[in-house]
């Protein structure tokens, strides 16, 4: 029977607490160039993220907005055409709710638009200061909880490393074969 090792990290991340309870919505994206005319209607994926097909050059306008924002929550918008970018920061969600949010971006030729849409880090402080999310950890009874971003904690779980399933594959063979035959 192999023994199987494994390393398991405290995951470290950086999130709000008022999007702890979920990620972001899928919001509603529409591109209309400069005339007024649709180039492209769709959504946002799971991780906030659109892009348009190829588009002819010219001034576009992207709106964004959703119904289902969570109210509280703070959003970044990224817009960008090749390496021309444009963004907003601190979008309340109600401003997606009411009419949604445009940004203007200028297009090349050959180019689409990319976008994405990510909750802000408002709301994960605690007495001033900023707390991180210290993912619950395999093998441990203990559930993931907020402790603050200079505790000793969340410094070790910052600087722990992490094994790839690969890695693990070759510690199981070198403990399987030791001698390398």
């Amino acid at each position: 029977m192999k023994k199987l090792i494994c390393r398991t990290t405290l995951s470290l991340l950086l999130i709000a607490v008022s999007v702890a309870h979920g990620s972001v919505p899928v919001m509603n994206v529409s591109v209309s160039d400069a005339s007024g005319k649709a180039a492209f209607k769709g959504m946002t994926d799971s991780k906030g993220t659109f892009a348009t097909a190829n588009l002819k050059p010219g001034n576009y306008v992207v709106q964004i907005n959703s119904k289902s924002a969570a109210k509280g929550t703070f959003y970044a918008i990224v817009v960008s055409a090749g390496k021309k970018k444009v963004s907003a920061s601190a979008v309340p969600a109600e401003k997606f709710a009411a009419g949604g949010v445009a940004l203007k971006v200028d297009v090349g030729a050959g180019l689409n638009i990319t976008g994405q849409v990510a909750a802000e880090e408002r709301g994960a402080m605690k007495n001033g200061k900023k707390m991180v999310w210290i993912a619950p950890q395999l093998g441990s009874n203990m559930p993931g909880h907020w402790v603050a971003e200079d505790s000793p904690e969340a410094i070790a779980a910052k600087s722990a490393g992490t094994l790839s399933t690969q890695d693990v594959s070759k510690i199981q063979e070198r403990m399987h074969n030791p001698g390398g035959n």
